[in-house]
């Protein structure tokens, strides 16, 4: 007779449906290995043997899962619950760490980024210019003469 209360076996070692007979068994090891108490390391060898044992088992399982399950956060708790300790010493690295200065910029550097920036033109539609310009282009005389220009 089954035990309602375990969880779906795809569900305990975090593998989908699909997965077949060699990574079952390479992720029941895995997490057997992992695990932190006798109770997580039998759920784990159980899950191996629903599993492997039956097809008809196995078929239920398969059908009892959600599709398209991702255990992925599921993951990232136990990471972050192995490794709860801070990878740093944050209060050493406060201590080590300095104001900038002065000192610190290339001044003559930020200015030339600066400069070359504002001098480089922005890009010409050539094609848009034309087609909303003041006066079609065309034969015939322009409607403006040099004169015009200069002198108004």
């Amino acid at each position: 007779m089954k035990n309602e209360a375990r969880p779906n076996p795809f569900h305990v070692l975090g593998l989908s449906p699909d997965a077949d007979r060699d990574t079952v068994v390479a992720r029941g090891r895995e997490l057997s290995d992992l695990a932190d108490t006798e109770e997580r390391r039998a759920l784990c060898g159980w899950a191996v043997r629903e599993l492997l044992g039956s097809p008809g088992t196995r078929r239920v399982h398969e059908l009892l899962e959600v599709p398209g399950a991702a255990y992925r956060d599921e993951e990232w708790e136990d990471f972050a619950r192995r490794h709860r300790r801070r990878p740093a010493n944050t209060k050493a690295l406060k201590r080590a760490a300095e104001e900038l200065r002065t000192a610190d910029f290339d001044l003559a550097a930020i200015l030339g980024l600066v400069l070359d920036g504002l001098l480089e033109p922005p890009p010409v539609d050539l094609a848009e210019g034309v087609r909303a310009a003041p006066v079609p282009p065309g034969p015939g005389d322009p409607p403006l003469e040099v004169t015009d220009v200069l002198f108004g």
